[in-house]
Parts: structure tokens; sequence; C-alpha cells
């Protein structure tokens, strides 16, 4: 998996921006090892967090961040 950048979607800035700090995010989606793709969605998982990404054009698109 390769993307050259990452952003916030319109649903994470209106839904979920406020769970985790966005620099804890980028953080965690290189930290974390079990990353599970399905289709252009790419689901990063550890025993705290949940976090949903789509990848579109080389951009990974950070759509949810959850607290477990």
């Amino acid at each position: 998996m390769y993307w050259e950048e990452i952003r916030k979607s319109e649903h994470f800035e209106e839904y979920h921006k406020g769970t985790l700090a966005w620099n804890d995010v980028i953080t965690l989606i290189y930290k974390i090892k079990s990353k599970r793709k399905k289709g252009n969605k790419l689901e990063i998982e550890d025993d705290k967090f949940y976090i949903l990404c789509e990848l579109k054009e080389n951009i990974l698109y950070v759509i949810n961040v959850k607290r477990k």
C-alpha cells in the first residue's frame, strides 16, 4: 500500500475531528502494523483505536477514527 499524502475527509471533519488530535492520527497510521484493505478502503486497528481510510489517486483520506 502506497500513498503520497494523508488528508482529512469531509466526514472526518464533521463527525470525528475531536476524537483524537490530527498528529496522533498520522502517527497511528504509520505505527499500527495491522492494516486490512477492502477495495479502496483501508482499516487500521489496534487494541485501542480503529481508523477507516479511503485511498484515491495516491491520497489517503481519513474517514473515521474511533476509540475502542
